[in-house]
């Protein structure tokens, strides 16, 4: 017989030796090829936010939650554990045996400890992310009944008198937006974010189809992103023609820095609350209607659009 080596310990005989080194080596490189994978799916990597989406788009079809589409799961979690089958079925014995034996070492035992906390880490991480799109689906699902209350405005729904505080940002044609310039006529304004698939989309669509139902010419239409780590000015163009946030026909769609946005949010009173590893924001459905003056005079939470229109009818001057 061969003369004994050591594996991660006590010296065993040449063959079998080999056979654990090799089956060891295997699993490591599973491990870290499978780690490097999901880091690259989920973790928060220092480089550019936009190489990153579009890369996770690319390999694994992101969906608006940010989880992965059903062949990115294929990818992650199939492929990584077929190929962990395929290794104990082959060296489960001498795998065990190396796996026992550096348990013993002094590198050995905090490297598998480390590999073991690494793994349910990602798991308690990758599970949390699950539960919180599960509930934001569970949102999704009951916006079939946000805003579409068929009861008329109430005729002594409370009206403010503050006036609305200004909003130091820049629109999506890259010009400073003042809100100032459109005294004269009420508008409708809210706090939204891009990458919202739940309450954001119904408020715009709320004050669109306001817009679209005013009897005259419709109040301008603002949207303030409450996540200006994404929606950043360049991203404004794209996003407000998503939106239908025409600029020509005072529709905008407004960013910055993002001290001037939470800034603006708080001036507002908007409370949000943003995930720093996902980039979630949860928020309230808020739509302001300010008056001819500029003024905070309504404040809904996910109003349907027949309330905004009556709001803004009886901010009319003629109304007045």
């Amino acid at each position: 017989m061969a003369a004994g080596v050591e594996l991660a310990g006590a010296p065993v005989a040449g063959d079998g030796a080999h056979e654990e080194r090799f089956a060891l080596g295997a699993f490591l490189a599973w491990f870290a090829i499978t780690a490097s994978w999901w880091a690259l799916a989920f973790a928060p990597l220092p480089v550019p936010d936009e190489w990153l989406a579009a890369t996770r788009a690319v390999c694994f079809g992101t969906l608006p939650s940010g989880l992965p589409d059903s062949w990115g799961w294929i990818l992650l979690v199939l492929a990584p554990a077929s190929m962990l089958a395929f290794l104990l079925v082959i060296w489960a014995r001498p795998l065990g045996r190396a796996l026992a034996r550096a348990s013993h070492r002094p590198l050995g035992r905090p490297l598998l400890m480390a590999m073991a906390l690494l793994f349910f880490g990602g798991v308690f991480d990758v599970g949390s992310r699950m539960l919180r799109a599960s509930r934001m689906a569970d949102v999704a699902g009951s916006e079939a009944s946000f805003g579409t209350s068929l009861e008329p405005l109430p005729e002594g729904y409370p009206r403010g008198s503050d006036p609305a505080p200004p909003l130091r940002l820049v629109d999506q044609a890259g010009e400073r937006f003042d809100l100032a310039a459109h005294r004269g006529r009420p508008v409708f304004l809210t706090f939204a974010y891009g990458h919202c698939v739940t309450v954001c989309p119904a408020l715009v669509n709320a004050m669109r189809r306001a817009r679209e139902n005013y009897p005259g010419p419709p109040p301008a239409a603002v949207v303030v992103t409450l996540d200006p780590w994404r929606d950043r000015p360049s991203s404004l163009p794209a996003l407000a023609k998503a939106w239908n946030l025409e600029w020509a026909n005072r529709g905008y769609m407004l960013s910055g820095e993002v001290e001037a946005v939470v800034e603006a949010a708080n001036a507002y009173n908007v409370d949000f609350n943003r995930d720093e590893k996902s980039g979630q924001i949860d928020h309230a459905g808020l739509v302001f209607v300010l008056d001819a003056e500029g003024r905070l005079a309504y404040r809904f939470l996910g109003p349907p659009a027949h309330w905004l229109v009556e709001a803004a009818r009886r901010l009319e001057p003629k109304h007045g």
